[in-house]
């Protein structure tokens, strides 16, 4: 091999290098959001729903999101949301649910004790829900808030910490498209490898049941307000 073959194998090795390099970032970039959030990943589509998971900085517990488009109105979909003791039926893994308190039709404050497989405790929660209406857009949004402090916890049950979202949009042709995104920390030692096996069950299921709950007569004929 002369000379000029010895120098040009290095140099295309380095050139090689840089340009895998180059990718590996351009995709590892390409993969997070501004915040470092990573991209959405689809782990689930089935009976209309998609549901997405995605790790978070600083979180051990996956991120989860579900959509589906449901046939239905603003008001029904309202109408379930408020029946509070009503979740128990439709909310996946709900034991029980009571209203704490509400502001008109737009603050709700109400608990939930969600069971867990053996040996684990049952979780419990404390949600504010705020109702957000964009007239322009025909959205609403439901602020989902776990604040800390307003029931103390109990012995025989685990705390569960979080945020989340739904967001209706008004499809004008008397269907809803509906998103369901939460970041959860269901506390206590449950692995959160073993948590984030199973995190498409809930967002997955929580739609499956909110499809057939809007369907119910008892919500129906109902009209708020604050949507018009």
């Amino acid at each position: 091999m002369n000379t000029t073959k010895r120098l040009l194998l290095p140099y295309r090795f380095v050139v090689f290098m840089i340009v895998l390099l180059g990718m590996s970032f351009g995709v590892h970039s390409q993969q997070q959001d501004l915040d470092g959030r990573q991209e959405w990943k689809q782990i689930r589509q089935k009976e209309g729903i998609t549901v997405f998971t995605r790790s978070n900085p600083g979180m051990d517990f996956k991120e989860f999101k579900s959509s589906v488009i449901i046939k239905g109105s603003l008001d029904q979909f309202l109408s379930v949301l408020y029946d509070i003791e009503g979740l128990s039926s439709w909310g996946y893994n709900v034991k029980r649910a009571s209203l704490i308190s509400r502001e008109a039709d737009t603050v709700q404050v109400y608990y939930t004790e969600a069971k867990a497989p053996f040996p684990y405790k049952n979780r419990d929660g404390v949600y504010l829900n705020r109702f957000r209406w964009n007239a322009n857009e025909r959205t609403l949004i439901v602020d989902i808030i776990m604040p800390e402090g307003l029931i103390p916890e109990k012995d025989h049950l685990v705390r569960m910490e979080g945020y989340g979202s739904w967001v209706v949009r008004d499809l004008n042709d008397g269907k809803l498209e509906i998103t369901f995104q939460m970041q959860m920390d269901p506390g206590g030692n449950i692995p959160a490898w073993m948590a984030n096996m199973f995190a498409g069950d809930t967002p997955y299921h929580t739609l499956l049941g909110l499809r057939e709950a809007m369907e119910q007569e008892k919500y129906q004929g109902k009209s708020y307000d604050f949507i018009r």
